[in-house]
C-alpha cells in the first residue's frame, strides 16, 4: 500500500519538474527498501525517541517522500560519496543511498540513533552505507575533500551547514539543504557564508508536500573556490557563532 502511494507521489513530483531537470528514476524495489526502513524506524521508535510522526502514511510523506525530493539534485553532483549530516533516524541519507546508488556516510552525534540506522541498513542489505557517530567538525579533520555531495534537512542554520560542509566537499561538489520556509535573514546569512566558505551563491527550489503537509525550500550550493577562512573551526563554533553579515 505504502509503496504504491509513494510511487504515485513520486510520479507527480517527477511530472512537475521542468524538462531536463529530472533524470532520476526510482524503482518499486527501491521504494520497498525505503518502506522497510520506515517500518524499522517506527518499530524502534517504541523504545527510542526517533520521530514524533507515528502514522505510517504521514511518515511516508514526511520522511520518505521528503527525502526523495532531493534525489534529482543529488544526481546532479559529481560521481562519488554522499554524506548526510545529522541523519537522525536515517533521513534523508538512507533513502538517498538506496536510490542514488552512491557510497554513503550517515552521521549523527547521538549514538543511539546511529546504532538504529546501522542495524536497519544491515537488515535491509544496503551494503554501500556506513554510519558514523561523531561531531562533523572533528570528522572533517580527517576526511577533507572526500565527498561529492553533502545533504542535510533542517538540522541547523543555513550558514552553519555551509560551514560544516565546506571542508568535506571536493571542488564542484554540492551541498543540498532542505528547509521549511526559512526567514529572509537566514537565507541572506547562508548566501553570505557561502562566499566565505568557498561556494557559489545558492540556487533555491520551492515545493509543496502532498496533502497540504507543508512547504519545502531546497538550497543547492556548489563548492567553487577555496574558503577565505580556516575550516573547520573548533567544535561548536559554527553553531554558537554562525557566520552572518
Amino acid at each position: 500500500m505504502l509503496v504504491a502511494e509513494l510511487g504515485q507521489y513520486w510520479d507527480r513530483y517527477a511530472g512537475s519538474l521542468q524538462d531536463g531537470q529530472l533524470t532520476s528514476k526510482v524503482s518499486s524495489d527501491e521504494l520497498e527498501l525505503c518502506v522497510g526502513h520506515l517500518e524499522y524506524v517506527l518499530k524502534a521508535n517504541e523504545n527510542i525517541n526517533l520521530t514524533r510522526i507515528t502514522d505510517p502514511h504521514e511518515a511516508a510523506i514526511l520522511h520518505i517522500y521528503d527525502s526523495l525530493v532531493l534525489l534529482p539534485y543529488v544526481d546532479d553532483a559529481p560521481k562519488g560519496k554522499l554524506l548526510d549530516i545529522g541523519t537522525g533516524a536515517g533521513f534523508p541519507g538512507l533513502p538517498l543511498a538506496i536510490t542514488s546508488h552512491r557510497p554513503s556516510v550517515l552521521m549523527d552525534s547521538v549514538g543511539k540513533k546511529v546504532k538504529v540506522v546501522e542495524a536497519c541498513a544491515s537488515q535491509l542489505g544496503v551494503e554501500r552505507v556506513k554510519t558514523v557517530h561523531e561531531r562533523v567538525e572533528s570528522y572533517a579533520l580527517s576526511h577533507r575533500g572526500e565527498f561529492s555531495v553533502v545533504v542535510a534537512r533542517a538540522v541547523a542554520h543555513l550558514s552553519t551547514l555551509v560551514e560544516y560542509a565546506s571542508p568535506l566537499l571536493k571542488k564542484d561538489g554540492l551541498l543540498i539543504v532542505s528547509k521549511g520556509v526559512p526567514a529572509a535573514d537566514e537565507v541572506s546569512d547562508g548566501s553570505y557564508a557561502a562566499q566565505i566558505c568557498g561556494f557559489d551563491t545558492p540556487t533555491r527550489y520551492d515545493l509543496s508536500l502532498p496533502g497540504k503537509r507543508g512547504a519545502r525550500a531546497i538550497f543547492v550550493f556548489k563548492k567553487s573556490h577555496k574558503p577565505s577562512m580556516k575550516l573547520p573551526r573548533a567544535v561548536g563554533m559554527a553553531k554558537k557563532h554562525p557566520i552572518s553579515k
